[in-house]
């Protein structure tokens, strides 16, 4: 089985609570995928919280936390570098696959990392391909929706919007304000992802896209990656796959089949479907699915085929 998963918070624990990706108590490490044939995963340089970790990226000058975290991520590819390979290109995800390792790309959750054109630009030096305009707040780009969800971009924004266009990094509007998410609409026309992003039709959530986002994702040729964070997928206390097969189901009614893949949300949230413990239990969700009549064809779209797509016509 290939699992190819758009958006995950790993790292970031890795960097705050000194864990590494080869062996931890975490959602992923070497053994909990060792199992998929392919594995691809955008690991997240995330914007972190005012946390009271003693190693809080939070506690660094705004200036220095992009250098700390891309560090780390270049720490922990080395140190693990007989299985897993970090690719800046799918050129290389298809080099890094046929030796057999799983493939790594950077993503950036919240642009407030991005504080300066230079950071921007170290950002893609360091192989991060794919940028959130915003976390839950407010930073000088955008609002999160959870923060302002009226708000849309401001004119370092649009800007940063263009630079990413030019640069080939890709516009990930999860977590982005809906005005926000239209005024990138407006602003380009290039196809751009929702990494880790569900349905507001079947969870009212304003973190969730409405028919209408989503829509124009598909009408753009994007992508759109369902997340199993409980709260996103079901007003239960406890979610499960059931409730994450609703939302899958709701994108294909509007034909959105094709641009479906994964953002699971792995070490970024405390809640997922009660079936699911670590990044080894998606095999049990492709199993489910099959048991209620989805087709291999369409299992094998969202769990990897979708993404890949996208990836080598992007990238």
């Amino acid at each position: 089985m290939k699992l190819f998963d758009l958006h995950c918070d790993t790292l970031y624990e890795c960097y705050e609570n000194q864990k590494n990706l080869r062996n931890n108590d975490l959602m992923i490490d070497q053994s909990k995928v060792s199992e998929y044939n392919q594995y691809v995963q955008f690991f997240a340089l995330f914007c972190g919280v005012d946390s009271q970790n003693p190693n809080a990226l939070w506690k660094l000058n705004e200036e220095d936390r992009l250098d700390a975290f891309i560090n780390e991520a270049k720490k922990q590819f080395r140190l693990n570098a007989d299985w897993l390979v970090q690719c800046y290109n799918s050129e290389e995800l298809d080099i890094a696959l046929s030796k057999g390792k799983a493939a790594a790309f950077l993503s950036i959750e919240g642009a407030e990392l991005i504080t300066t054109q230079e950071h921007l630009q170290k950002a893609y030096d360091a192989g991060v391909r794919m940028i959130t305009l915003s976390w839950n707040y407010n930073n000088r780009y955008a609002a999160g929706a959870m923060f302002d969800n009226d708000a849309g971009l401001t004119d370092e924004g649009k800007l940063l919007v263009d630079s990413l266009v030019k640069m080939n990094i890709i516009i990930d509007v999860s977590h982005l304000s809906e005005h926000g998410f239209w005024d990138v609409c407006t602003q380009t026309e290039a196809p751009f992802v929702a990494s880790h992003s569900d349905s507001r039709s079947v969870h009212y959530h304003l973190r969730n896209l409405t028919d209408l986002q989503f829509s124009e994702i598909i009408r753009r040729g994007g992508l759109c990656g369902i997340n199993l964070y409980s709260k996103f997928l079901s007003d239960k206390a406890e979610s499960s796959f059931a409730d994450a097969l609703k939302h899958i189901e709701h994108f294909c009614s509007l034909g959105g089949q094709d641009c479906l893949a994964l953002g699971c949300d792995f070490d970024g949230c405390d809640n997922l479907p009660k079936e699911i413990k670590s990044a080894r239990d998606m095999q049990k969700f492709a199993e489910y699915m099959l048991k209620h009549n989805y087709p291999q064809s369409m299992v094998d779209a969202l769990f990897y085929d979708n993404a890949n797509k996208f990836i080598h016509r992007i990238l």
